[in-house]
């Protein structure tokens, strides 16, 4: 086995990155029938309407008048017909109008629609990607929580997150995009400051960035491994200076990435993060079988790597290589309730909890 040092050097030249019843009420009658009695003709100095009255007379008497069948006319007008009515009748809504009410998952809300007929539609869950920024799965916790957008804030995002990167001792998480970072506190789910991406990885500059990881394996220092364009660049968080200290690049992305375990390609990565132990047992293979060694031992370290259906954990401290991959919603933290659908994950870290920053 490789002792701490030999780990941490290794890990820095290979490791990666939701009806009212329209019913009929018709005021249209048609009366039909034969009377008999007398009829009144309208008065023309009044304009009175005629009125009709009815008598009984003896049988086999002749009252003088003539009978003549006298019909109302019938009206077609039926309301329950057509939409409108209902909006005029009983209406619900106004047509056309969305109503959203609790959140559903992954990143939707429980919506429905104003028809034409002014009913609401029943509600189902449709995407609303403005209600999830980054989601979080506490330390010891069983449950996602999700965290929307606020366009309110001057230091989020407004850019898709491609990676983030993992500050444990400083509580802090670094969410980059194409152009720019994006620093959240995690002690309280805060944007505290933003800037360009080049003052901070100028070496990335003009590069496509596809994923970065950090492990704090001698705190207050982090070790940062970003992947773009075609190398791995190695970087160290240096607490004191509170800056990025650039140490080198390999081209990407080494042997132990072609293994038989190992994503068809780094580049397909989504993001990852990397850890000290296991306390959460979310590997459930072991180094002793993955690597070889003569002892059961148990994990040192591990790294995630999430890919488009499958989640790849890597071996830190012993061999590093894969272990056998875990279909994404089976893999521990994404099979509690509320996890990220894994389509919207854009970047991934671990600070006293898992973070997930969306990216599409």
């Amino acid at each position: 086995m490789r002792s701490p040092a030999s780990v941490l050097l290794l890990l820095a030249a290979s490791q990666l990155a939701c009806f009212a019843d329209g019913g009929t009420d018709s005021a249209a009658t048609s009366l039909a029938g034969t009377t008999t009695g007398s009829t009144t003709a309208a008065d023309p100095s009044t304009g009175d309407s005629p009125t009709a009255t009815t008598q009984s007379s003896a049988p086999g008497t002749d009252t003088g008048t003539s009978d003549t069948p006298t019909t109302d006319p019938v009206t077609t007008d039926d309301p329950s017909t057509g939409a409108a009515s209902n909006c005029d009748v009983a209406p619900q809504c106004e047509a056309g109008a969305v109503e959203d009410s609790e959140l559903c998952d992954s990143c939707g809300v429980l919506r429905r629609t104003c028809q034409p007929d002014c009913t609401w539609s029943p509600q189902t869950c449709q995407e609303s990607l403005d209600s999830c920024a980054f989601w979080l799965l506490p330390q010891d916790s069983i449950a996602w929580k999700r965290f929307p957008v606020d366009p309110q804030a001057p230091f989020a995002p407004k850019e898709t997150v491609l990676a983030s990167i993992a500050l444990a001792p400083q509580k802090q998480i670094y969410a980059v995009t194409a152009s720019s970072y994006h620093v959240l506190s995690t002690a309280n789910q805060t944007w505290i400051a933003a800037g360009a991406r080049d003052t901070i990885f100028p070496e990335l500059s003009g590069l496509e960035l596809f994923h970065a990881t950090a492990i704090s394996d001698e705190p207050p220092d982090t070790l940062v491994i970003a992947v773009a364009g075609t190398n791995a660049y190695n970087y160290n968080f240096v607490a004191a200076q509170n800056q990025f200290e650039y140490k080198d690049a390999v081209a990407c992305c080494g042997p132990d990435w072609m293994g038989p375990n190992a994503p068809p390609t780094p580049f397909a990565v989504r993001d990852g993060w990397s850890r000290i132990g296991d306390p959460d047992g979310w590997i459930t293979s072991n180094p002793q079988e993955l690597c070889g060694l003569d002892m059961p031992t148990d994990v040192y370290a591990y790294t995630i790597s999430i890919g488009d259906g499958l989640v790849y954990p890597q071996d830190i401290g012993y061999c590093f290589d894969f272990y056998a991959p875990v279909p994404y919603a089976q893999f521990g933290p994404f099979a509690y309730p509320g996890a990220p659908a894994n389509n919207l994950i854009g970047g991934a870290s671990w600070v006293d909890g898992v973070y997930i920053f969306r990216g599409e």
